[in-house]
């Protein structure tokens, strides 16, 4: 990377864009960096609903956010009063039509960055989600869509940058999501595009439009039964900048047309959350990830001290043919981490620790490392990192739906090819979120993210690549 100037590529190959959490452009005039960090997940008020990769099982929701195990849950009373009306004016209706909901999700959102001194993409694009769902046709099958839209309303030269629009800086409308699914025996079947929970793959919904999956998932029909698992083969995925789905496998980098294959199973109680899943690309990459997260025993009141334990690894090796670039290798990530809560103040401290033969690729959702930030999480081989976060819910002060995040993080390790030279390296978050769950302003969430990433010992003009964005999303049901 030395040597690198304004006007010239980052990387000429695939696996360095990976490793530099997806800093690439082949040949180019800007340093691009997708952001391949934290997930946009509500910011906790107590341990008990930090999240936990594992602990939130395996889905296919149509929204990312729908039925979250973690957070405290909050009944839409919209929702409920438009079922409660259909219910009256159709009573004799089949619940395939009498069960149906129509819901528009908009979002609004400003990101602009400096990327190390080079470009300075900025956009301000606007749309959002129209998503439908019927009932259950004989309690057996149903049918679900989404269509997603980015339009920009301020886009620079460099807008594409952002991922809230294509790569040239073009507007994006998709069907994210069309599927059917069917119940049957307590077994679930969703078949077409759609959203997928996992560890590993999961709709990363920090942009204007989440990543979405086609293909078949089996989950239990049960979500709140204990044991939960899946069976799914995923064909193809459509990342956060484009309109059209693309292989799983050219999402590694490969050429070759291969999909997924997931299995995975957890078990869940009030205290543990613990399990495993694989994921096996033919010829490419096999990922496994397994964790144990514990919620230590306390006295169980929402002022009462609480306290969280947990550990996790994402393993990830070559197979097959080697298809990867940089293959033959097999690498890891392994971190632990420490939640403590009181009063609506949480306090996380987390580590990490790289392989040293390869970074981690991970193009299909977040990271699963405790110590991931919102950009980086330090998954470049053989660099370990740390992690501190405070959160807080001003609820306890009379501002209620307001949340405040603030996280600073630190990696080191020895800069080689394998990690681009990115390893000295610290980030600082901050996140600013209203969200309330009642009254006029009901479905409302504004979210101000301000990150400031270092890299050291790199010959760039600028040390730091900052970002900010405001994301101003509101839904409506309207069916």
């Amino acid at each position: 990377m030395a040597g690198l100037t304004k006007g010239r590529a980052v990387c000429a190959a695939r696996v360095l864009a990976s490793i530099l959490c997806g800093v690439c452009v082949i040949g180019g005039a800007s340093t691009r960096v997708l952001a391949q960090g934290a997930t946009d997940y509500p910011i906790p008020s107590s341990a008990g609903e930090a999240f936990s990769p594992i602990a939130e099982g395996f889905e296919s929701p149509i929204t990312p956010r729908e039925d979250l195990k973690g957070p405290k849950p909050h009944v839409d009373t919209r929702v409920e009063r438009l079922k409660a009306q259909r219910q009256e004016r159709w009573p004799d209706a089949p619940a395939f039509f009498r069960d149906t909901a129509l819901t528009a999700n908009s979002r609004t959102y400003w990101l602009g960055e400096d990327q190390f001194g080079y470009n300075e993409p900025k956009a301000l694009t606007t749309g959002g989600s129209l998503a439908y769902q019927s009932g259950y046709l004989a309690d057996f099958f149903q049918l679900r869509s989404v269509l997603y839209t980015s339009q920009p309303l301020y886009a620079n030269a460099d807008a594409g940058d952002t991922d809230n629009l294509t790569p040239d800086g073009d507007q994006i409308t998709t069907l994210g999501q069309i599927n059917g699914r069917i119940k049957f025996a307590g077994q679930e079947i969703t078949a077409g595009r759609q959203l997928v929970r996992t560890p590993y793959v999961n709709p990363y919904d920090i942009r204007m439009i989440p990543l979405t999956f086609e293909g078949v998932v089996l989950v239990p029909e049960n979500k709140q039964q204990k044991l939960s698992y899946i069976a799914s083969y995923l064909t193809r995925y459509k990342p956060w900048d484009a309109i059209d789905f693309t292989p799983m496998s050219e999402g590694l980098g490969v050429s070759q047309d291969e999909g997924m294959l997931i299995t995975g199973s957890s078990y869940h109680t009030h205290a543990w959350n613990l399990g495993v899943v694989n994921y096996w690309v033919k010829d490419v990459l096999n990922t496994a990830y397994g964790e144990i997260d514990y919620l230590l025993p306390t006295g169980g009141g929402e002022d009462d001290p609480s306290f969280r334990l947990g550990v996790n690894m994402l393993d990830q090796r070559t197979v097959g043919a080697d298809l990867i670039a940089g293959a033959p290798y097999d690498t890891y990530q392994a971190s632990a981490r420490f939640i403590a809560s009181y009063c609506g103040f949480v306090f996380t401290g987390a580590v990490s620790q790289t392989g040293d033969e390869a970074s981690i690729q991970k193009p299909f959702g977040f990271s699963t490392s405790y110590t991931a930030m919102i950009i980086t999480n330090f998954d470049q081989a053989d660099v370990r990192g740390y992690m501190l976060s405070l959160d807080y819910d001003l609820a306890r002060v009379g501002f209620e739906g307001v949340r405040f995040h603030a996280a600073w993080g630190k990696g080191n390790g020895a800069p080689d090819l394998a990690n681009g030279g990115f390893a000295d390296q610290d980030e600082l978050d901050l996140r600013f979120v209203y969200e309330p769950h009642r009254g006029r302003l009901q479905g409302l969430r504004v979210e101000l993210e301000y990150i400031d990433w270092q890299v050291f010992d790199q010959p760039f003009p600028s040390d730091d690549l900052d970002q900010v964005r405001a994301i101003v999303n509101y839904t409506v049901p309207l069916l």
